[in-house]
């Protein structure tokens, strides 16, 4: 692989992801995930307090262009007042950075703003662009003469999802939210205002960077997703005003097109919405994380004794390599069908381990309780929800509301005093908007009593599939657990009889199967049709700096208002995939398992920006994978799209920096940490180690070894010059 003799390689991270949370200087994605019942930042990696060992990390592998976000809400608590020993912290670091051999890019917003700025209209206010302004001069001002890039706003294109709510789900998937009872028509006001006021912020931000700084370099970093090249033409030529108001229609408002029938009506017990696609999901119910469990007999102490030992894992609910991770290296893992086998194994000394939910290894209702013991627990955040065929918005309302009654009982509501221990809210608000009006809780949904419920009532009773590990269901647990006590709850609420259940016990390896109907399948297609409308037109930022939006969406001082291309890209489809477009909207949710790995899509991109702005620089602003998505290790996947760029390079395209995503582990915006969220070349173990511990991925060495080829040709290149 060759690249241009000053191409830049680097890393990137951002405040919320890798900075401990601050009670005092709260973003607006700390109240989100609060109130969301979301994993909470905590710690983080600590970035704020290890930044020279990062940074170290860092310019070892070679690293020539460092990127980090300042926390607006830490340098600026209050509309009134500046943070001066906030900002010298930042100072530090891009001086840290610069001493390192290494060129500064620094993010004005990285998904997040102050809370106070949300509470003036947030991104949506009339009085925003001049306030980010005013932001972003101060920020010049102090970083001036060390910046060498500046980001006004990361991934612009995503923002509009704090203003859409898909049908499909009760909520928005990032702050601020739109407040209850939002129709579409709202909804698409609410986004001509924000591609507006991102536009104008953008510029005059631009403006007064470049009035201190006349060679400063100001762009943003749009998320691109990989399309062929004859789909991105239709879809750009497509974008029109008609786009925006057709397109948040079909992805918010839109109705299922018919109202799915599974075998059963719910199904319980163990079933976490992030990792299931295709249906749809109660608010969360309870609060439990993975744990590891053994006798309790005094024998096994601390982790580091399971050494060599057997352990187990309950194989359909428990990804092995999540159990692998959390288990010394050397145990001999096996998969049991249930947690009472695995117990049965525990008791037999099979095994001397065994990893599981914590909900379900030791249940308060378990029989012979005292013969066991948690050695370890609170390995993960994990929230469990109800799960529903597409299309019953009745039902759902009406879970909703059950649930929020039995979350008062179980939690109360959210301590601000202790944000970071588990809790649930008693009904999630749908919207900052909402939270702020009475600086609490909204009160309960408008239910919808569709056909879901008069199907349900017609019947005379509620028909739940759970797992048969459930409390109340499983022989060694007879007392009715949380999921029982949930369902009969429902049954009230519904039908007036708390006794009117019929449990149906389903198959452990494929716990939604009795969901899954001809129905849900059309609604997943709708739900695509949706969704596609979205990710799609992505392009509509760069789109607007060329001066090809209506002037009601892009202002004229935004044409042409940037001085260099920036580029995310992670996922994209070729012609022959389009069909796997789930699973770019499983990425869009956090799942990235299964997110498809298509390098050619950036080639097109770099390509096509080209085109479009032919003469400035370009540059991956982000790019990178978890350990493993599509079947493509992180290795393969950093080989091939490097491999891509290099192509381009070739090809006369000037291309000038790459950044790889993300230097250490990190949270990833709510998502429970596990291998499946984790960009980091150096993993942390964010849920277990309390000293944070950097450890190298084989990436590392992989990526530096990339980094030296590339000094190291370009020396001999230069000498045989001379």
């Amino acid at each position: 692989m060759e690249f241009p003799p000053n191409f830049l390689f680097g890393v990137a991270n951002a405040d919320h992801q890798v900075e401990a949370h601050d009670p005092e200087r709260e973003d607006v994605w700390d109240l989100w995930e609060r109130s969301q019942n979301l994993t909470p930042r905590k710690r983080a990696v600590d970035f704020w307090n290890r930044y020279p060992e990062d940074i170290d990390h860092a310019a070892e592998m070679g690293c020539k262009l460092f990127r980090f976000s300042i926390a607006w809400a830490r340098v600026q608590p209050s509309a009134d007042e500046w943070d001066e020993d906030a900002i010298q912290h930042y100072r530090e670091l891009a001086e840290y950075i610069r001493d390192k051999g290494m060129k500064v890019m620094i993010t004005l917003v990285h998904f997040t703003w102050p809370v106070w700025v949300e509470r003036e209209g947030g991104l949506i206010g009339p009085d925003f662009p001049d306030r980010f302004a005013d932001y972003a001069e101060k920020m010049a001002h102090h970083f001036g003469d060390i910046a060498d890039y500046w980001v006004t706003f990361n991934e612009p294109t995503q923002l509009v999802y704090g203003f859409i709510k898909p049908w499909w789900q009760n909520n928005y998937y990032m702050p601020p939210g739109l407040p209850e009872g939002t129709g579409a028509n709202g909804e698409a006001e609410a986004i001509g205002k924000l591609v507006y006021g991102l536009f104008s912020a953008h510029a005059r931000a631009r403006v007064r960077i470049k009035g201190l700084d006349p060679k400063a370099k100001v762009g943003v970093n749009p998320l691109v997703t990989g399309f062929p090249p004859w789909l991105q033409k239709i879809l750009d030529h497509q974008l029109h005003t008609q786009w925006l108001l057709k397109a948040t229609y079909r992805f918010s408002m839109a109705e299922p097109l018919i109202a799915g029938k599974g075998k059963v009506d719910l199904v319980i017990g163990g079933i976490n919405a992030e990792s299931h696609a295709n249906l749809t999901f109660s608010d969360p119910y309870v609060v439990t994380g993975k744990a590891v469990m053994t006798l309790n007999d005094g024998k096994i102490g601390e982790l580091s004794q399971l050494a060599n030992c057997a352990a187990g894992f309950v194989g359909p609910a428990v990804d092995h390599a999540l159990a692998a991770t959390h288990l010394p290296e050397s145990c001999h893992l096996s998969a049991f069908a249930s947690y009472a086998e695995g117990r049965k194994a525990l008791r037999d000394g099979t095994i001397r381990a065994l990893y599981g939910d914590e909900l379900l290894l030791m249940p308060q209702q378990l029989e012979n309780k005292k013969d066991f013991r948690l050695l370890i627990s609170g390995l993960t955040r994990e929230t469990h929800s109800i799960g529903m065929p597409l299309g019953h918005n009745g039902v759902l309302a009406l879970l909703n509301r059950v649930i929020a009654d039995f979350n008062c009982e179980q939690y109360g509501a959210c301590s601000p005093e202790k944000p970071d221990e588990p809790h649930l809210e008693p009904m999630p608000p749908v919207s900052l908007a909402d939270y702020f009006a009475n600086d609490s809780l909204p009160g309960p949904r408008k239910l919808i009593d569709g056909e879901g419920i008069r199907r349900i009532r017609r019947r005379g009773h509620l028909k739940v599939g759970i797992h048969a590990d459930a409390p109340g269901i499983c022989p060694s647990c007879p007392e009715d657990g949380v999921e029982v006590e949930l369902v009969r709850s429902v049954a009230e609420a519904l039908l007036g009889d708390r006794e009117k259940v019929e449990f149906v016990t389903i198959d452990p390896t494929k716990p939604l199967k009795v969901l899954e109907t001809r129905a849900s399948r059309l609604n997943l297609l709708w739900r695509f049709a949706g969704a596609a409308g979205l990710i799609a037109n992505s392009n509509w930022w760069y789109l607007g700096i060329r001066g090809r939006l209506p002037e009601s969406l892009c202002p004229a001082e935004a044409h042409r208002a940037q001085d260099f291309v920036g580029v995310d890209y992670y996922w994209g489809l070729p012609t022959t995939r389009l069909h796997q477009f789930n699973r770019l909207v499983e990425a869009g949710e956090g799942r990235f398992l299964n997110a498809p790995v298509w390098p050619e899509g950036l080639g097109h991109a770099l390509r096509r920006y080209h085109r479009w702005f032919p003469d400035q620089e370009i540059m991956i602003i982000e790019n990178g994978c978890v350990p493993m998505a599509d079947g493509v290790t992180r290795q393969e996947y950093l080989r091939a799209h490097l491999a891509e760029i290099s192509k381009v390079c070739q090809e006369g395209v000037p291309v000038t920096g790459y950044l790889c995503w993300s230097l250490t582990s990190n949270r990833e915006w709510g998502h429970a940490f596990n291998h499946q969220t984790d960009f980091g070349l150096y993993h942390v173990a964010l849920e277990t180690d309390p000293d944070l511990k950097r450890v190298p991925s084989k990436e590392v060495g992989f990526y530096k070894d990339i980094i030296a080829a590339h000094a190291a040709h370009h020396r001999k290149e230069k000498s045989s010059d001379s």
